[in-house]
């Protein structure tokens, strides 16, 4: 079979998804639509869609048409459209250009499933099973052992594009999805009919064989079906060459029947279930507009949704997804639901609190989405004006430094810290933190209630009353930190705990409770949220945190705001002047 050539704009993409596109080209041929039409009359009656993984001009989704079809889904590598002869009119095909081992890819990603496959591949290239890697997760367990074959004459890492399209179609196929798939009689008798055929697993899901002496594809006169004799000597004019043609079914699993051209597919030989009436087809509109967008954006083209974190004119976050995002199985549904509860805040509300500015930091840093550069620079303009607004008028006495913790991850111990620990006979101290030790620290809102009794101010009688309202907890794990970040003493690393330092009245006064998540012994590795567990109590004062350990330094306006702190003292000099002269 003659090769064709390959289109300039493609050249890239053809070198990269076939092993041997150099010499074998594009193969890409034709087919005529009077065979297409021949070929449509042995698929279902219903067909509301149908799909081509290599549409070429379209002949074959044309040939398909019926009063139910909707939706005709085309992919081609080449974006070159030609009209198919003989055509009056034309129904709209949903076009994808794209390879079609990158296009299968995609799918999974976005679970595309169809009804109706139409299929004349590429003929005797070697794509690359990399790229295929999906088929050996098919839910199809014929897909999965035929792709985990390597066939003897296949280059390493490649396989024959005609079975990687019997396997793409297979495994996109609906529960009742069907097709069939024009290919060399050679190739198809060699890898799926011969006795040793490397991918015979694959028979069992073919339900008719058709044999057509010849191969209309061409377009050249000696090649075509209805001109070979099998009573005159093979030579020109009289071609040996023949095209097969296999209908396929994902619920068929008996096996095929043969015939040679002109008797035709006996579609009571199809055991599988089929689509009989409209209203059951699946429709893959959606994700295969996904995908095309999806493709274009891969091509260069500008994307709908250029950035998944936005600025909007108005100063407020915006959030959006694109269409295959919202699709794909690969998007981690966690740093989705992080992405959109961003959406219609503003970068100033959220840096205020140390975890919301954490969590907008993720989000926008290292959750791998898209970020405008705009809100990138609003993010670090309210983190710089937060902590230029918070920062003390002059320096601060240690315990007012506490305040300003929830800044700090580390905090380093400048003396022994013990706690009484067991109970009766075993109560002992026990060193939690050691001098010189550097430990995770982290702040935590937590709710706090009093228990007060009072007379009735009617009936004089004493009642209890409770109430309750929320303190900041200061707490720290109990292992030692090295500068790179790891656990390198203390307790073994599956046993971190971790201790709440509050206010000695909270700690000592009965009538108080302190409710407090935090992360206690680990079991099997696994790390414990003693949160919702109860009345958890506070294990040291926040006289005993001072005591204990460095409270860092804490830049006044004068280091923060240096040029604003000398304007402002010229501006109070110059008012102390005009005062003393009022005054004189």
């Amino acid at each position: 079979m003659q090769k064709s050539n390959i289109n300039p704009e493609i050249l890239q993409q053809m070198l990269d998804s076939a092993a041997n596109a150099a010499e074998k080209g594009q193969s890409q041929f034709f087919t005529p639509l009077d065979l297409a039409r021949t070929l449509t009359l042995s698929l279902p009656k219903c067909r509301p869609t149908a799909t081509d993984l290599n549409c070429g001009a379209g002949a074959l989704l044309q040939a398909c048409v019926t009063r139910d079809t909707y939706a005709l889904l085309g992919n081609d590598i080449d974006p070159h459209r030609p009209k198919v002869e003989g055509l009056e009119k034309a129904m709209h095909i949903e076009r994808i250009s794209q390879d079609a081992t990158l296009f299968y890819g995609q799918a999974k990603e976005v679970k595309l499933t169809c009804d109706l496959f139409v299929l004349n591949p590429p003929w005797g290239l070697w794509w690359w099973r990399e790229r295929l890697a999906d088929l050996a997760n098919s839910r199809l367990m014929a897909v999965r052992d035929a792709f985990a074959v390597t066939e003897a004459r296949a280059p390493k890492g490649a396989i024959d594009s005609t079975i990687a399209t019997l396997l793409m179609a297979l495994d996109l196929c609906t529960a009742i999805g069907e097709g069939y798939l024009i290919g060399n009689n050679a190739t198809l008798e060699r890898l799926l009919f011969a006795p040793d055929a490397p991918y015979a697993v694959l028979a069992k899901h073919i339900w008719w064989h058709l044999i057509i002496p010849g191969n209309p594809m061409t377009g050249l006169d000696e090649c075509l079906w209805d001109k070979f004799d099998d009573t005159k000597p093979v030579g020109p004019g009289n071609q040996p060459f023949q095209t097969g043609v296999i209908y396929f079914s994902r619920d068929h699993v008996a096996g095929p029947r043969k015939s040679v051209w002109p008797q035709q597919p006996d579609r009571n030989y199809h055991l599988g279930a089929e689509l009989r009436y409209p209203n059951a087809a699946t429709d893959p509109r959606e994700a295969w507009s996904a995908i095309k967008e999806r493709a274009a954006e891969l091509a260069g083209k500008e994307s709908r949704m250029p950035y998944n974190l936005w600025l909007n004119v108005g100063g407020v976050i915006r959030v959006g997804l694109s269409r295959f995002e919202q699709l794909s199985t690969k998007v981690n549904k966690k740093e989705a639901e992080r992405l959109n509860n961003l959406d219609g805040k503003t970068p100033m509300e959220l840096v205020l609190q140390r975890a919301q500015r954490d969590e907008l930091l993720h989000v926008s840093e290292r959750g791998g989405w898209r970020v405008d550069p705009a809100l990138t620079a609003a993010i670090a303009r309210a983190t710089q004006d937060y902590h230029a607004a918070r920062a003390p008028l002059y320096p601060l006495p240690e315990i007012q430094r506490l305040g300003y913790l929830d800044e700090q991850d580390t905090i380093e111990c400048r003396e022994d810290l013990e706690l009484l620990v067991g109970e009766g006979a075993q109560r002992r101290t026990k060193v939690i933190y050691r001098k010189g030790g550097k430990y995770s620290i982290r702040t935590q809102t937590v709710i706090v209630q009093r228990s007060v009794e009072t007379p009735n101010p009617f009936t004089g009688a004493r009642e209890e009353l409770e109430f309750t309202g929320q303190e900041l907890a200061i707490i720290i794990a109990d292992t030692v930190i090295d500068p790179a970040g790891g656990a390198v003493s203390g307790p073994a690393k599956q046993e971190v705990a971790e201790y709440c330092f509050m206010d000695s009245k909270l700690k000592t006064d009965p009538t108080v409770s302190v409710t407090i998540a935090k992360r206690g012994r680990q079991r099997n590795g696994e790390e414990i949220m003693m949160a919702g567990q109860g009345e958890q109590k506070v294990d040291f004062t926040l006289q005993e945190l001072v005591a204990h350990f460095l409270i860092p330094e804490v830049p006044d306006v004068a280091t923060c705001q240096p040029e604003q702190y000398a304007r402002n003292l010229d501006a109070l000099s110059a008012l102390e002047q005009l005062t003393d002269a009022l005054a004189e």
